[in-house]
């Protein structure tokens, strides 16, 4: 293989790439990345078996082949190489990178070990602004367990439907429901892993205001940002039937703005994480909302303006978990839901159903 690519463009692709080089894993190989450079083109290949990312650059190719390079160390020298015009030169077992008086040599593994680039046999597809697929995944991804004895915690469920798509995340202390609406959507659902959507909203982020392709398959799902595809593997089993855990009905009703009840939430967390746990304690007296937190440190008290409706109420959450929904949520306004304090808080957008979250309380103690 030999060819001369542009270092800007050689760098963006390994920024997208990257993603899916295996970390942990007893085969080398899976250490690596695939290059394959043909008809003036150079594809970048990666995988762990579990995601696969794959990309193109336009280069002047001078002669095909096809390689497997250390991913780490290719990164790194291709980004301190001193010139914008890459000459990149392989043989049985060596890669030559020559930028401007720099020449640097790695050694390279056989391409015929490494796994083939998934194909895609569906030809079924839909459309997906970036910016609602980026939204949906900030806005409930945290909610996933990183570590459950039940798998299907450790991804989300996503809902597709003709209008509407749906991503729901849990992990047994809280849930996250984001809906947005679509036209002309596939009709499937499946579990991801969070891990996967977690560097897909990272493409995302790179790939300004572009849509997506979504494809599904029976045990992948693939999306297309522009000349990347991501594949993902499918969690198996049945994810949890997460209608049976909303609250239908609430005692107190509390509406406040988003900003003030979060400055409010991480004030208060600063003395709450220096005891034994991380509580805060929401109080609603006389038609009023005080956080509290104590520890050893001291104590806190921040008074939270909002428009209260129902009954007198004290208790106790995780401050992460409010958070976590306060920090990530694009909506100015929230409206909390209480039934008493041994029972879930339901966090909703005022006469909305597209964003909804579950947090369970800790047992208040004065």
């Amino acid at each position: 293989m030999k060819l001369t690519i542009n270092k800007t463009d050689l760098i963006s692709a390994l920024n997208y790439v990257s993603k899916a080089v295996s970390t942990r894993t007893t085969n080398p190989s899976l250490e690596g990345m695939y290059l394959s450079c043909a008809n003036n083109i150079l594809t970048l290949f990666a995988t762990d078996l579990e995601m696969s990312i794959h990309t193109h650059v336009d280069v002047e190719m001078l002669q095909s082949g096809s390689v497997v390079v250390p991913s780490r160390i290719f990164i790194e020298i291709v980004r301190k190489l001193p010139s914008e015009q890459i000459l990149i030169e392989t043989d049985e077992n060596k890669m030559h990178l020559v930028s401007d008086e720099s020449q640097i040599d790695i050694h390279i593994q056989s391409a015929a070990n490494y796994p083939a680039i998934p194909s895609v046999s569906v030809t079924d597809y839909m459309i997906l602004g970036s910016d609602k697929l980026k939204r949906a995944i900030r806005e409930t991804i945290f909610a996933a367990a990183i570590d459950a004895q039940m798998p299907v915690l450790t991804g989300l469920l996503l809902e597709m439907s003709k209008d509407q798509f749906q991503l729901t995340a849990l992990d047994g202390y809280r849930m996250a429901i984001r809906k947005e609406t679509i036209e002309d959507g596939l009709e499937f659902s499946c579990i991801i892993p969070a891990r996967v959507l977690s560097e897909l909203y990272k493409i995302l982020n790179l790939e300004s205001n572009s849509d997506v392709m979504i494809k599904y398959a029976e045990k992948s799902v693939h999306f297309t940002i522009g000349d990347t595809i991501l594949i993902s593997n499918l969690i198996g089993g049945n994810f949890i039937k997460y209608n049976d855990i909303i609250p239908k009905n609430s005692n107190l009703i509390v509406k406040t703005a988003t900003k003030k009840l979060l400055d409010a939430c991480e004030r208060a967390s600063l003395v709450a994480r220096e005891g034994k746990n991380n509580l805060i304690k929401f109080h609603f007296e006389e038609e009023q909302f005080h956080i509290v937190s104590n520890s050893e440190v001291g104590s806190a008290n921040e008074y939270v303006e909002s428009e209260i409706q129902g009954s007198d109420l004290k208790i106790s959450f995780n401050s992460k978990y409010f958070i976590d929904v306060l920090k990530n949520t694009s909506e100015e306004t929230v409206v909390l839901y209480f039934i008493d304090n041994l029972s879930p808080c339901v966090v909703k957008t005022p006469n909305s159903e597209e964003m909804l979250h579950v947090i369970l309380p800790v047992r208040y103690k004065e």
